[in-house]
């Protein structure tokens, strides 16, 4: 009779592989409370909505608008229009920037004017730094 010698193998721990098809990583999902924020009486069905949406009636649900302050918004119907749009802005902004420098030089002279021997004059020695310095 011979004996059978079972021969045993270290088991060493293997990375985890992670893939989209099958043994997908623990998620740690937020925590939710329990708080209901519904109003009860308000279910519309489908049906409901679809008429009052044909009918021009409002949901009573508060409509957000984007605030533009008077630019208008200019819609563009051919490619060229749109580099005529960005030609034009480009030459807004060479403009504004202009305006800017001519603004910063009058303020600098302004304050190299003030009398070296007051607190202003400190003041602005450190305001004229930091507009050197921009």
């Amino acid at each position: 009779m011979k004996k059978i010698i079972k021969k045993t193998t270290k088991v060493v721990n293997k990375p985890k592989i992670y893939t989209q098809y099958g043994n997908a990583a623990p998620i740690k999902g937020k925590k939710m409370d329990n708080t209901i924020n519904t109003i009860p009486d308000q279910t519309k069905t489908i049906r409901e909505l679809l008429d009052n949406h044909s009918r021009g009636i409002p949901l009573g649900v508060n409509d957000q608008k984007g605030e533009y302050f008077d630019t208008p918004i200019p819609t563009f119907t051919d490619i060229t229009e749109v580099m005529e749009y960005k030609h034009q802005l480009k030459e807004k902004e060479k403009e504004i920037n202009k305006l800017i420098s001519e603004e910063k030089t009058k303020k600098l002279e302004e304050l190299k004017q003030i009398k070296a021997d007051t607190a202003k004059a400190e003041q602005a020695k450190k305001s004229i730094e930091k507009m050197e310095g921009e």
